[in-house]
Formats: structure tokens, C-alpha cells, sequence
């Protein structure tokens, strides 16, 4: 059976050698309608290369089969790395307070907010600089087969990284009218700090524009936040062609597209995908 996947981008520096993974970083980020990957290189440190594939049938398919397809086609991603770091695109997470968060019961909190059936298993990230916990379900045959595959694979959620992150990389940029909106598989995060600290997190499923716009500003009158006076900082699977992006024109006075994280060096190739696309994926490593 030919692979579904498709490649969407694909950019690899005249550095990077495929026999030399063992050097390397990897990270993955997988969902049900795509899966993307970029290597680092710790000694130069740049990422010197990127691919995005997405699933070419209409429908979604399980975490599992889009990696199973993707090692198949990939056979250098099998070799050993430096790091490999693996982001699990869901909507099946919860934040909870450390001092309530008993691991014991990482199931338990999971299913309390979440369909997950016997099929997942519920890990979680601990997020220092915001002294919250992310639990969330992954599949256990995609952590099976990751695991088998790199041994040392470190597993984190979208949204432990993108909450994290964010508050590294703009603790000092940005006052409390600031909202950032990341656009993934199947919906949009969003994210609210208020006095330099994590106030607000949600992720919202959308089937149409207009929902999509709905969730938005509902959230903004929530928060006591006006549309008027807060910047909107974007990132993610959206750009000013969208139609998403053409419903935040219309509703919201100031919004901005997040830049690249200049704490890491890129291939000169990389300069052709929009610093603000595969956020959490260029991120991860800010999470350790």
C-alpha cells in the first residue's frame, strides 16, 4: 500500500549528513493529519534541516500509522541522535496545579476532561517557569514505537511547549493586553499572561470561520480584555492568506505575527518558511 504521506516543505542545509545523526537533535511533532521534523546541530548551533508532511486522504489517520508510514520512507530517522525530542499534537491535555497533581492518578485527571479510551495512556509535562503540570494522552502504540525507536525520547505536549515557551522568549516584551493565538491540527491554542504570570489556556476545536472567531472573542470578554486595545500575537499554521487570519483583520485592531527565536541559529534555507510557522516545533528545546 503506497504511503499517504505528502510533502508540504522540505529544506535540508549542504551541512547536514544523514550519516551522522549520532550528533544531531531530532524533533517530531505528529498529529493525525500531518507530522514535521527539523535536526539540529548542537555544534554550530543551527537547525540545518526541516520537512513537513501532511496526509494526502481526506481523512485523519492514527498517530501510530502516520509515524509507521514516515520511518518507512525516512530509514536514516531510525539512527541513534544526540536528543530526540517528540511533541504530541492533541487536544487531550489539562493543566494542574502542582500542588494538587498526584501522578498516581495522571489517568484519572484525563479522562475526568477527555474521551480517551483504553488505547491512551496519560503522560504529563512539568512546566518550571510556569509551577504548572500539563497531563495529556498520547496513544501507547505511538509511544511504543517511538520509544523502540529512540530509546531516550523525551515526550512533551504542543501546548507545555508553547506555554513555556512563550513565557521565556516575552517575559519582558509584553504587558497584559498581550494574547497569543496558535494556530495546530484541528484548532487553536490561547494563550493569556497577566503579571508575568500563565493566567489563561485553552484550546478550541472550530469546524467553520465563524467559529472559530466566536471562541475568540468570547474569550476576550472572559478575560476583561478589550478587542480594541489588545495586541493579538499569531503563530502557527496561519498566515495573512488565511481566512482565519482575514476574520482577526476584521474583529481585532492590532495583531502581529510571532518572529523566530533568536536564541537558535537557522540554515539560510529557512529563511522561505515564515519565522512564525512550527512555533512549538523550533521551541522544544527551551523546555528541558
Amino acid at each position: 500500500m503506497p504511503s499517504r504521506l505528502k510533502t508540504h516543505n522540505t529544506f535540508y542545509d549542504k551541512t547536514f549528513a544523514a550519516g551522522n545523526t549520532v550528533a544531531y537533535y531530532l524533533t517530531l511533532q505528529i498529529s493525525q493529519r500531518s507530522i514535521c521534523y527539523a535536526v539540529f546541530n548542537p555544534a554550530s548551533e543551527k537547525y540545518i534541516s526541516f520537512e513537513s508532511l501532511i496526509i494526502s486522504d481526506a481523512g485523519p489517520a492514527d498517530e501510530t500509522t502516520v509515524l509507521n508510514e514516515l520511518l518507512k520512507e525516512k530509514i536514516w530517522l531510525k539512527q541513534p541522535f544526540l536528543k530526540v525530542f517528540f511533541l504530541i499534537d492533541n487536544s487531550f491535555s489539562t493543566l494542574i496545579p502542582p500542588p494538587l497533581f498526584d501522578e498516581s492518578k495522571a489517568l484519572m485527571y484525563l479522562k475526568f476532561n477527555h474521551p480517551a479510551d483504553e488505547a491512551y495512556e496519560a503522560l504529563f509535562d512539568s512546566l518550571k517557569t510556569n509551577n504548572v503540570v500539563t497531563v495529556y494522552g498520547a496513544l501507547q502504540t505511538l509511544t511504543e514505537l517511538a520509544g523502540t525507536t529512540w530509546p531516550d525520547v523525551r515526550f512533551y505536549h504542543c501546548s507545555s511547549v508553547l506555554i513555556e515557551s512563550l513565557l521565556i522568549n516575552f517575559k519582558n516584551k509584553t504587558d497584559d493586553n498581550t494574547l497569543f493565538l496558535n494556530v495546530r491540527s484541528g484548532g487553536y491554542d490561547l494563550v493569556y499572561f497577566k503579571d508575568k504570570n500563565l493566567h489563561f489556556h485553552n484550546f478550541f476545536r472550530y469546524n467553520t470561520k465563524e467559529d472559530f472567531i466566536y471562541f475568540l472573542l468570547t474569550a476576550i470578554e472572559e478575560l476583561h480584555l478589550n478587542p480594541e486595545e489588545i495586541t493579538l500575537m499569531l503563530s502557527g499554521d496561519i498566515d495573512k492568506s488565511s481566512i482565519l487570519y482575514e476574520m482577526i483583520y476584521r474583529y481585532i485592531r492590532t495583531s502581529h505575527f510571532i518572529e523566530r527565536n533568536g536564541v537558535f541559529g537557522y540554515s539560510y534555507l529557512l529563511d522561505d518558511l515564515m519565522g512564525h510557522k512550527h512555533y512549538t516545533l523550533f521551541n522544544v528545546q527551551q523546555c528541558e
